[in-house]
């Protein structure tokens, strides 16, 4: 007990301590009101109804000193209580002294000596044998008990039962001691005196409620709660037969004999009815600590299969004795033998040293604050080199010292999970570092269209820091024209939780924090996760690109102009042979009508001249409109064209002043493909290169075996396919394969510069169709290409 309890209320004691207090309080009252009664000269109430036997006053003084110091020790003042028991003690000590060496050393009458003298004793005013004991005992007691050291030994609790029994002795003497006995006369004391002993070492006793029989008195146990009843009874009922033997002899109501045969009836119907009811209870108690036992086996088997479901391990640490003891399958579950962890020493040495380290620094920081919990986590270390990781928490047990005596906990073995987190930190860290170096923005918005994330590459794109625009709108980052639309969108997102297009790239344009426009290609994923949706956005600035595919159309534009000029180039001479004859001929015919009309004829015959001039002056103006058309440059038109017409003037094209080749050609059209729709000149340029290269591989063989076809067809997927074939002598293996690279060519001598077919190729892909080639099993070449249908009619 320390000076601290003090502070505590009523409420908060134990039931000893209260006890105890009630006990040494009503005490203290009995020695005030004996020495009352020595004031005011009253022996009966000094003596409580008995004048013949009050306590001395020293006596009285005595006992409400030790009182007081038992009232002080249990409400914490130990000073006080210590100087209050040295009175009770220094008159023990005069008792004995006096008693021992036969002396008087005045000390017997100090107080109401007049009073005292008419008392027929032989040292009136001293204390008896039997104060003095209980002086002795209990003063002795309460020093040692205060001083925190004889606690729980069991010289307290010695000295409290001799106490306890002189007192009861002595109550005892007065009631049933003969008058002439010589132990009567030395030990019987005053009523009041038995009474206040009594009370005071009750006092002592249950403010020791540590000791094991106390503590079992005054317990809510059912043990206790028997105790307390048949205590009280043991005590009492033997009394009472003695009792009525006393009364009964001095009424002079029975013989001697039949008194003590009525009391031993009476002690044997006592002992029978407290040996019933005690069966009685002791068979009750022991039926519901049966079902109190049944219940708690029960409720560890729940416990025992929650724990091994949940793979918890539960364990016992015992401080002073090191000893630890483990739920059943805990010690298998970590891959050790069981037992093998049977000492904290065995623990430790299974443990990573830095973890036990810090382990035990957690129990250090624990106990110097006097924390009723603490949390730990380390690993194991298994035979065969494999690693445990627990985590755990733990209860603190202290004795009244605060030192730490036991600790009860629960571990769990989280070996899997932190590999599961240690696998899924090294996905981020990759994740993160293809985020950091993938060269296209990534921008993370909610379901609500606010951006969550902002990569470097963003940054970098848009010129915001991730800061500053994290939580806002992703319509920031649209251009400004645009941004309505883009807030649609994201509500549009938001109902349906769907991004269109998802995963396929979609131009838009964005505007950087300067306000700079910029075109930009993006990519949407969506990622669903506990019941919110997450979409991943990646930006591409396509400016670049855009002006490059720009640079690259004018360039491929330029270059098939530059080639069809370099087609009419090679062409000229046969042109203008072909142009000779038509302007000859209008030359002759006009010549002719002149001749006409001076020889006077008719204007039937002139007229006819003059027509058959006009005709070959539009055959002539026929070519060289044609060949303007097709030499000239410009933009791309596409429109419906008819498929027999643009074959025809590119025929017509080709073969003028080729006819001294006596190259034939054949026409194999399909009527249900009539029309495309394409650029007609480009067309054209494609078959004004193949009829060309056919024209010059024609040229070697025999008149008789100079022929191209040219045939049209429906094909699938509304398609229109056109084949150019020849009767040459077909394309080189060496050369097939590569037949539409650039600087490519079948010619020999340097004849062409090798673009015309990389050209073509182009061309026909621009307008969605294919050009491809191959040799004639029976000799010569042959070139298909396709290009979109048209249905009649359609506009």
């Amino acid at each position: 007990m320390t000076s601290s309890d003090g502070g505590h209320g009523m409420g908060e004691w134990p039931i000893g301590r209260k006890l105890a207090t009630g006990f040494a309080a009503l005490a203290c009252v009995c020695s005030l009101v004996a020495l009352f009664g020595w004031v005011i000269g009253s022996r009966e109430l000094s003596g409580f109804g008995i004048a013949s036997r009050p306590p001395w006053p020293l006596t009285g003084i005595g006992y409400l000193t030790l009182s007081l110091g038992f009232l002080a020790a249990i409400l914490g003042k130990l000073k006080e209580a210590r100087l209050l028991w040295g009175a009770p003690l220094l008159i023990a000590t005069a008792s004995l002294v006096q008693n021992g060496f036969g002396i008087d050393i005045g000390t017997d009458q100090l107080l109401f000596r007049e009073s005292i003298q008419g008392f027929p004793f032989a040292h009136p005013g001293r204390p008896g044998a039997t104060p003095t004991t209980i002086f002795l005992l209990l003063g002795i007691a309460g020093y040692a008990s205060s001083s925190g050291r004889w606690q729980h030994d069991a010289v307290a609790s010695l000295i409290a039962s001799c106490a306890l029994g002189v007192a009861m002795a002595s109550a005892m003497l007065i009631v049933f001691a003969a008058p002439d006995d010589p132990v009567a006369r030395l030990y019987t004391i005053s009523v009041p005196s038995a009474l206040i002993g009594t009370l005071l070492t009750l006092a002592y006793v249950f403010w020791h409620s540590s000791f094991g029989w106390v503590r079992l008195l005054s317990s809510d146990r059912p043990r206790g709660r028997l105790l307390q009843l048949l205590l009280p009874a043991v005590l009492i009922f033997p009394v009472l037969p003695s009792l009525a033997e006393t009364f009964m002899q001095s009424a002079n109501l029975l013989s001697p004999l039949s008194a003590k045969l009525l009391v031993v009836l009476g002690n044997i119907l006592a002992v029978g009815l407290i040996t019933y009811w005690a069966i009685t209870r002791v068979a009750k108690e022991q039926k519901a600590l049966l079902g109190t036992m049944e219940a708690l086996r029960i409720s560890e088997e729940r416990l025992a299969t929650a724990t091994s479901a949940h793979e918890l391990g539960v364990f016992e640490w015992d401080v002073a004795t090191g000893r630890l003891e483990w739920s059943p399958g805990t010690e298998q579950r970590l891959g050790l033998v069981a037992g093998s962890l049977s000492t904290f020493d065995s623990w430790r040495a299974q443990i990573e040293p830095q973890d036990a380290q810090r382990i035990i620094d957690t129990i250090a920081r624990t106990v110097a604050e006097h924390a009723d919990t603490f949390s730990f986590r380390y690993r194991f270390l298994q035979a065969n080199g494999n690693v445990r990781a627990v985590e755990g928490s733990s209860r603190a047990f202290y004795d009244k010292e605060g030192n730490l005596i036991r600790t009860v906990g629960v571990i769990l073995d989280v070996t899997e999970r932190d590999e599961r987190e240690a696998e899924l930190r090294a996905r981020a860290a990759q994740l993160r570092s293809i985020l950091e170096t993938v060269p296209d923005a990534m921008v993370v918005i909610d379901e609500d269209g606010n951006i969550r994330q902002f990569s470097a590459a963003a940054e970098a794109l848009w010129g915001y820091r991730a800061e500053d625009v994290l939580g806002r709108r992703l319509t920031l980052l649209a251009a400004a024209d645009e941004r309505e639309a883009a807030e649609a969108g994201l509500r549009q997102f938001a109902r349906t939780r769907e991004t269109s297009p998802v995963g396929r790239p979609a131009p838009v344009t964005g505007e950087t924090a300067d306000g700079r426009r910029f075109p930009m290609e993006i990519r949407t994923s969506l990622a669903r996760f506990d019941g919110k949706t997450l979409v991943t956005i990646f930006f591409r600035d396509i400016s670049e690109r855009l002006a490059t595919e720009e640079r690259l159309s004018d360039l491929s534009t330029e270059l098939a102009h530059v080639s069809r000029q370099s087609a009419m180039s090679e062409l000229a001479a046969d042109i203008a042979h072909e142009l000779n004859q038509p302007l000859s001929a209008t030359a002759n015919f006009l010549a002719a009508a002149r001749m006409l009309i001076n020889n006077g004829e008719g204007g039937e015959r002139v007229a006819e001249m003059l027509q058959h001039g006009a005709d070959q002056t539009q055959r002539a103006g026929q070519i060289i409109r044609r060949l303007r058309d097709f030499t000239q440059g410009g933009d791309v038109e596409m429109r419906i064209e008819s498929v027999e017409r643009t074959i025809r003037d590119a025929v017509e094209l080709v073969l003028v002043g080729t006819s001294q080749f006596h190259i034939r050609v054949d026409f194999d059209l399909d009527s249900a493909a009539q029309q495309i729709y394409a650029d007609r000149i480009q067309v054209q340029q494609v078959l004004v290169n193949l009829l060309r290269n056919a024209n010059d591989a024609l040229r070697t063989l025999p008149k008789g075996e100079r022929q191209i076809t040219i045939a049209s067809r429906k094909v699938e997927d509304d398609m229109v396919e056109i084949e150019v074939s020849d009767t040459g002598p077909g394309i080189p293996d060496s050369i097939l394969e590569q037949l539409f690279s650039r600087f490519t060519t079948t010619k020999s001598g340097g004849g062409g510069m090798g673009i015309g077919l990389s050209i073509s190729k182009r061309i026909i892909e621009s307008h969605g169709g294919a050009l491809t080639a191959e040799n004639r099993p029976g000799g010569g070449a042959t070139f298909r290409f396709t290009l979109p249908a048209v249905e009649e009619g359609v506009e």
